[in-house]
């Protein structure tokens, strides 16, 4: 081997050492740097059927079949109540009475069975010792209707100093009742309760049967 190609021979085997060195840097650095995390954007998935809470379905019975309610009854006065708290008013001849309600009178048609329940019907009562003006006894009534725990679907369809119209479903009926509170002439607080309940079909009589015992009505 001459001079020269033993300088080239150590050159070569310089070069592949000084590699090898170079690429044990390299590979040393790369272990220290740290990954990149991993970044995964979180999104609500849907389940596949979701349940949501939902208002049960109202169920409405049909109503009775009766004829509707006539306006222009024949009427007869009754004594409601025992004086001096009593009120003397026109109600439809031949309806039966039932006080059956304490501080509450009822005038039904026949007398009320399971199967007249959803028929018409009259409602009194003294309210007198209450000592509330008509507007604030109007103002309780509704209070009352849309706090009770039997009567469901309650609509406002008018209101009047002292009277309401007001149809909700109770019993599993589809009811309508006009209800009107009444002062004795010259007074503002109420001393008597007037309301006739019944179907939709019953609204021309309902209408005429309640103006009829209201202005019919004397305090005893």
């Amino acid at each position: 081997m001459t001079p020269v190609d033993a300088r080239r021979l150590g050159l070569a085997a310089l070069a592949v050492v000084l590699l090898a060195a170079a690429g044990a840097a390299l590979g040393y650095a790369a272990g220290l740097e740290t990954p990149e995390p991993l970044v995964v954007d979180a999104v609500p998935v849907a389940a596949a059927d979701p349940a949501y809470p939902r208002d049960p379905v109202l169920r409405v019975l049909p109503d009775p079949d009766d004829p509707p309610l006539r306006p222009g009854l024949p009427t007869e006065r009754v004594v409601v109540g025992a004086s001096p708290f009593s009120v003397a008013l026109p109600v439809p001849r031949g309806w039966v009475r039932s006080d059956a309600t304490a501080g509450e009178t009822r005038f039904y048609p026949e007398a009320p069975t399971d199967d007249t329940v959803g028929g018409y019907f009259v409602r009194v009562r003294l309210v007198g010792n209450q000592y509330l003006s008509v507007p604030a006894q109007l103002d309780a009534r509704l209070e009352a209707l849309s706090t009770a725990s039997g009567i469901e679907d309650l609509t406002l369809e008018s209101r009047s100093f002292d009277a309401l119209v007001v149809s909700y479903v109770a019993d599993g009926y589809r009811r309508v009742a006009m209800e009107q509170f009444v002062a004795p002439p010259g007074e503002e607080v109420a001393s008597a309760y007037v309301a006739v309940i019944g179907r939709e079909r019953d609204r021309d009589g309902l209408a005429d049967l309640l103006d009829r015992l209201t202005s019919g009505l004397r305090f005893e």
